[in-house]
């Protein structure tokens, strides 16, 4: 993992989101750019480069969109950077309807991990959205579908070609 690669990557997925945002307040509900670098680094690298990535993503995002707990998201993407890292070590998950799946989950995982660890840490939730989490899902699917190609190109990958 080049840490310049992995810090250009957030960056300019931090900027995407901030840009979103200006143009649409509530954008963050159902899109995370900051997604994309976390299921990137797992299914194309190695464990540890996605964890890595998804401590950072997450954080990035607490620090700049949430005004709850500091670090959640940070926790939540890390632990499931650890699990698709694991799984892309193991799995090819490099086809294109196991790229959309694998994102569809891991929103949904996200989400779920969220909202049990605010139960956990006693703070106020609301009964979770379906329609929420099947909107963020769809959003988190169609980003992969749109951004691989392009991080593709600007990563280095060839399409036969893996990046471990």
């Amino acid at each position: 993992m080049s840490v310049v690669r992995a810090a250009a990557l957030l960056l300019a997925c931090l900027g995407l989101q901030v840009g979103l945002v200006r143009l649409a307040p509530t954008s963050p509900r159902y899109v995370d750019f900051l997604v994309l670098p976390v299921l990137w680094y797992g299914i194309r690298s190695s464990q540890r480069s996605a964890m890595l990535v998804g401590c950072a993503g997450g954080l990035l995002r607490d620090a700049w969109f949430s005004a709850g707990v500091l670090g959640l998201n940070g926790f939540t993407k890390t632990f499931l950077g650890w699990v698709l890292g694991g799984l892309g070590a193991r799995v090819d998950l490099n086809s294109g309807g196991t790229r959309l799946v694998v994102a569809a989950a891991f929103s949904v995982s996200q989400s779920a991990l969220d909202l049990g660890l605010r139960r956990l840490l006693d703070r106020v939730t609301t009964s979770p959205d379906p329609v929420e989490w099947a909107v963020r899902a769809v959003t988190a699917g169609l980003l992969v579908a749109v951004g691989f190609p392009i991080l593709d190109r600007v990563m280095g990958t060839a399409a036969g070609r893996s990046a471990r």
